[in-house]
């Protein structure tokens, strides 16, 4: 008995586009989008990192000088 194996890198099978099943012309697409998607949070993340920090680190302070003002 020949186990199954799941088919990591199976390029070859894209190739044929119209015997591919949807979820693996899902699974396609979505390999291809994901690095499009990484540069777009790249992008975000290295423009606005130091405001989201900031944003952030307000949030703690004020959360911090307020822990004890607030009674039940």
């Amino acid at each position: 008995m020949a186990k199954y194996m799941k088919k990591i890198f199976q390029w070859q099978e894209y190739l044929d586009w119209k015997n591919l099943s949807p979820k693996q012309k899902i699974n396609f697409k979505r390999a291809c989008l994901f690095p499009l998607f990484v540069y777009f949070v790249y992008s975000f993340l290295t423009d606005y990192a130091y405001s989201i920090l900031l944003i952030i680190g307000l949030y703690f302070l004020i959360r911090l000088i307020n822990r004890n003002k607030l009674s039940k």
